[in-house]
Protein backbone atom coordinates (compact mmCIF):
# COMPACT_ATOMS: atom_id res chain seq x y z
CA UNK A 1 0.00 0.00 0.00
CA UNK A 2 1.76 3.32 -1.12
CA UNK A 3 1.74 6.13 1.34
CA UNK A 4 -0.44 8.48 -0.08
CA UNK A 5 -3.27 5.49 0.62
CA UNK A 6 -2.00 5.17 4.03
CA UNK A 7 -2.27 9.43 4.48
CA UNK A 8 -6.08 8.89 3.51
CA UNK A 9 -6.68 5.97 6.21
CA UNK A 10 -4.57 8.53 8.37
CA UNK A 11 -6.94 11.33 7.97
CA UNK A 12 -10.10 9.42 8.13
CA UNK A 13 -8.54 8.39 11.57
CA UNK A 14 -8.06 11.77 12.42
CA UNK A 15 -12.13 12.87 11.24
CA UNK A 16 -13.28 9.96 13.42
CA UNK A 17 -11.75 11.29 16.14
CA UNK A 18 -13.11 14.54 15.75
CA UNK A 19 -16.54 13.45 14.94
CA UNK A 20 -16.61 11.49 18.15
CA UNK A 21 -15.23 14.67 20.07
CA UNK A 22 -18.23 16.73 19.01
CA UNK A 23 -20.91 14.26 19.91
CA UNK A 24 -19.13 14.61 23.55
CA UNK A 25 -21.31 18.35 23.07
CA UNK A 26 -24.36 16.67 23.57
CA UNK A 27 -25.65 17.36 26.95
CA UNK A 28 -28.17 14.39 27.18
CA UNK A 29 -25.39 12.09 27.24
CA UNK A 30 -25.65 9.41 29.42
CA UNK A 31 -22.14 8.81 31.76
CA UNK A 32 -22.02 5.46 29.90
CA UNK A 33 -22.63 6.85 26.19
CA UNK A 34 -20.28 9.68 27.46
CA UNK A 35 -17.28 6.92 28.69
CA UNK A 36 -18.09 4.92 25.12
CA UNK A 37 -17.24 8.14 23.54
CA UNK A 38 -14.01 8.46 25.41
CA UNK A 39 -12.75 5.15 24.74
CA UNK A 40 -13.74 5.28 21.11
CA UNK A 41 -11.89 8.57 20.80
CA UNK A 42 -8.83 7.15 22.52
CA UNK A 43 -8.80 4.28 19.90
CA UNK A 44 -9.32 6.72 17.03
CA UNK A 45 -6.17 8.14 18.26
CA UNK A 46 -4.40 5.60 18.67
CA UNK A 47 -5.06 4.32 15.08
CA UNK A 48 -4.22 7.72 13.72
CA UNK A 49 -1.03 7.92 15.78
CA UNK A 50 0.19 4.53 14.55
CA UNK A 51 -0.35 5.68 11.12
CA UNK A 52 1.12 9.08 11.18
CA UNK A 53 4.17 7.25 13.01
CA UNK A 54 4.59 4.46 10.00
CA UNK A 55 4.28 7.15 7.06
CA UNK A 56 6.91 9.05 9.04
CA UNK A 57 10.39 8.74 7.33
CA UNK A 58 12.95 6.61 8.98
CA UNK A 59 16.41 7.66 9.97
CA UNK A 60 18.76 5.05 8.56
CA UNK A 61 21.93 4.09 10.61
CA UNK A 62 25.07 3.22 8.61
Amino acid sequence: MGIEKLMTCYCKAREVQSFYSNCLTNDSLTPKERDLLINLIKNASISSNLLREYCQPQDKEI
